[in-house]
Formats: structure tokens, C-alpha cells, sequence
């Protein structure tokens, strides 16, 4: 079968590592247009074919398949210089540049460093504390506070909070206590004001944005697994944007806890008659990406969460997805583009 443009497109941009936003980005346009385009439901505009072959390092004539598909130089994405890693001066203006494809280890190293550290306090200081109670505290407060950047999430900072206090609790013995129903009513108002703050709506940008060579990396993670027509995917205490190609989908199973996650599925080429996934969540959020020509039928099974459709497929879907979300404490999102 011969390769379409958006085919083409596709191969191209993940050959770099880029995303759809990234490229979007650097193009000056949205990531929906890019979608539309890999999808073959659109096509760029005749201006914007030598700008996609200057990214890609390419020919026009090789991107639309004219010639065969020979790189004339190199990528213009180039790996940051040692010497301006970390700031840069851009447009007359410092920009601060950060590696987020190093935030899960970042996230692992500073927690473990924590509990060795506060552990080797507590056996200096002969304290009465085993290192189960430093431990899921730690995890609980690091998780929280490594999800208030790059936008401010009321749940993450509602987990951190609880995390520094039963660590406090269990290190100082604070003179106050909660319960488990003060606890619990916290959790419920912070998570209350998540949701209030993203039905109101979200900035297109956040105010501050970290970014390593202007591209947003991604984590390859080590339990994302395609058989056949089916997908599987599992992560917990960190943050993942995972693509999903396939040319059929049948099937899928997703389960995430402790995390923000991002399942993009505008790579599957086609749906299977009878096609569901499962979406199961616990104390974070999930983002469903589905290409607008498919329908999504969901089924909800929530506690203290929620299960959100934002956008509309498109009148001639050609295949559905019956989803089976399943919530607690935290939030499932279905994203048409």
C-alpha cells in the first residue's frame, strides 16, 4: 500500500522524538492541525511543505513521495550545547530550559535520598520510628510537590499535603491529630477545587513552562505492550504521554495510580467491531486522546472522581470504542481532536 503524506508526517516527526504539540509549536499552528494531517483528514498548506521538510531534514519532493525519501543534511533538532544547558537567552529574553524526559528519576532519586536521609536522622536521634512510617509519607509528599509544575494542581498539592503531615505526625509527634474523616474532607475540598479550576478552563500555555530544546519529551515506559490488536499499558508515580499505533484496535487495558497520564490513540488506524478499553484510575488523572472520526461510548464507575468528554466526534465516525472507566479519587478525560 503506498504511503500517504500523513503517513509520511507521522514516521518523520517520532523519528525525532518529536510530539504533536512540539511540532505544532514550531510550526506556528494547533496540534489538532497536525492530527488532522497524520490522520489524512486534511492537508498542510503548499507554504507549510518546505518548513515541514527543513524540520524533518528532508526534501518537499520526498515528503510528498515524488522521490524516494532521502535525508539532504542533518535534522535541524540538534541536542543541547553542555555550555548553555540549563539557560538560555532567546529572543532577547532568558528562558529557562529543563530535561522532562528526567522527571520520573528526578522524582525517584529525591524521594530516596529523603528516606535515607530522615532514616539516618532518626537512628542517630534514636527515635522510635520504623522506616515504613518515613517511607510512604515521603512518597506521597514528593509526588504532590513534583506535580505543582508546570500548572498547579489542586489534587497533587492536596497529596503532598497529606504526605507532609502524617510525616511530620509520625517524626514529631505533633500536638494535634486528624482522623480519617478530617482527612478524607480534605482531600474532598482539594479535589473539589481541581475540578472547579479545570470546568472554568484551562490556560492554553501555563505561566511557566520547562522544556529541554524546546520539544516536550516523553518517558518511554517499560509496560506499555502491544499483541495483535490489543494494548496494554501500566504506570504509577510519575508522568507519561504514550502513543499508540496500531492498524487495528480490538482491545485495551489502562491502569494508572499516582500519576498524570496521556494515551494517545490518533495512531490507530482503524476500530474493530466490538473495540473496548479499560480505563482504571486511582489518586491521579488520565487523558484519553481519540481522533474525532471515532465514537466513544463510555460506562462510569466512580468514587470521589469524575469521567469527562471534551470535544465531539465527527457525524461519519467510521468505528467505536466502548470505554469502561473506572475512578477513585481522581479524573478519567476522553479528548476528541
Amino acid at each position: 500500500m503506498e504511503q500517504t503524506l500523513g503517513k509520511r508526517i507521522v514516521q518523520h516527526r517520532k523519528s525525532l522524538g518529536l510530539t504533536q504539540d512540539a511540532l505544532a509549536e514550531k510550526l506556528g499552528v494547533t496540534a489538532q492541525a497536525i492530527s488532522k494531517w497524520e490522520n489524512d483528514q486534511s492537508c498542510p498548506d503548499i507554504t507549510m511543505l518546505p518548513k515541514l521538510a527543513e524540520i524533518f531534514g528532508t526534501s518537499t519532493d520526498a515528503l510528498l513521495g515524488i522521490t524516494r525519501d532521502e535525508p539532504v543534511r542533518d535534522s535541524t533538532v540538534e541536542p543541547a550545547k553542555p555550555e548553555n544547558e540549563g539557560v538560555q537567552f532567546k529572543n532577547g529574553n532568558w528562558e529557562f530550559k529543563y530535561d522532562n524526559s528526567r522527571r520520573s528519576s528526578m522524582i525517584l532519586a529525591v524521594t530516596v535520598l529523603l528516606i535515607g536521609m530522615l532514616y539516618l536522622i532518626a537512628s542517630l536521634l534514636h527515635w522510635n520510628i520504623g522506616l515504613w512510617d518515613i517511607a510512604w509519607p515521603c512518597f506521597l509528599l514528593i509526588f504532590g510537590l513534583f506535580g505543582l509544575y508546570p500548572k498547579l494542581s489542586f489534587f497533587r498539592l492536596g497529596v503532598g499535603l497529606i504526605g507532609g503531615y502524617f510525616l511530620a505526625d509520625n517524626l514529631f509527634k505533633l500536638p494535634f491529630g486528624l482522623d480519617s474523616g478530617a482527612v478524607l474532607a480534605v482531600m474532598l475540598l482539594l479535589f473539589g477545587g481541581a475540578l472547579l479550576a479545570k470546568a472554568l478552563g484551562k490556560p492554553k500555555k501555563p505561566v511557566v513552562q520547562f522544556t529541554y530544546n524546546g520539544t516536550h519529551n516523553t518517558i518511554p515506559t517499560q509496560d506499555f505492550r502491544i499483541e495483535g490488536s490489543e494494548f496494554s499499558f501500566n504506570g504509577s508515580f510519575g508522568e507519561q504521554y504514550q502513543f499508540v499505533e496500531i492498524p487495528v484496535l480490538s482491545k485495551g487495558e489502562i491502569n494508572t495510580s499516582f500519576g498524570d497520564y496521556t494515551v494517545d490513540l490518533t495512531g490507530v488506524d482503524s476500530i474493530a467491531d466490538g473495540c473496548e478499553i479499560g480505563a482504571n484510575v486511582s489518586f491521579g488523572e488520565l487523558t484519553i486522546k481519540v481522533p474525532t472520526r471515532y465514537q466513544v461510548r463510555c460506562t462510569n464507575s466512580t468514587a470521589f472522581a469524575s469521567v469527562d468528554i471534551s470535544g465531539h466526534y465527527d457525524g461519519s465516525h467510521t468505528g467505536t470504542i466502548l470505554l469502561n472507566a473506572n475512578a477513585k479519587f481522581g479524573q478519567i478525560e476522553v479528548e476528541y481532536i
